[in-house]
């Protein structure tokens, strides 16, 4: 089972979104700020980031950054109300008022080819 962790300072949109995921087949863990989501990468494996880009403190982005700076290349979904900025650490902006059912959908391709890429790697080696 795929852990993902969703972080969002709305809280009650925040665990939404893992009672969705969770109801998909995903094991969704809440975060309500980026300094909550670093204490859980310390902690915690997980396959998949999915995260608010405004936040108190600390962005979306600059999550994005610390943990890509942790575990380079780690797959990152950025939800926004905002217009998407350019940024190498972000893989996908998903706008917040699409995010249902996108976010599943988004998740389901993005997990799917990163095990496609991963499978290729194994096969060539």
């Amino acid at each position: 089972m795929k852990k993902i962790l969703v972080v969002d300072d709305d809280e009650m949109l925040c665990r939404f979104a893992c009672d969705i995921l969770t109801a998909q087949g995903y094991r969704a863990i809440p975060a309500i700020s980026a300094s909550e989501a670093l204490d859980a990468f310390d902690r915690e494996r997980f396959d998949l980031l999915v995260t608010n880009s405004h936040m108190p403190g600390m962005s979306g982005v600059e999550l994005a950054r610390a943990v890509r700076g942790k575990i380079p290349g780690f797959p990152v979904i950025v939800m926004t109300a905002y217009e998407p900025v350019e940024c190498e650490h972000v893989k996908l902006w998903l706008p917040k008022e699409y995010l249902f059912p996108s976010l599943v959908e988004k998740i389901d391709l993005f997990l799917s080819e990163l095990e496609a890429d991963v499978e290729k790697t194994i096969v060539t080696k």
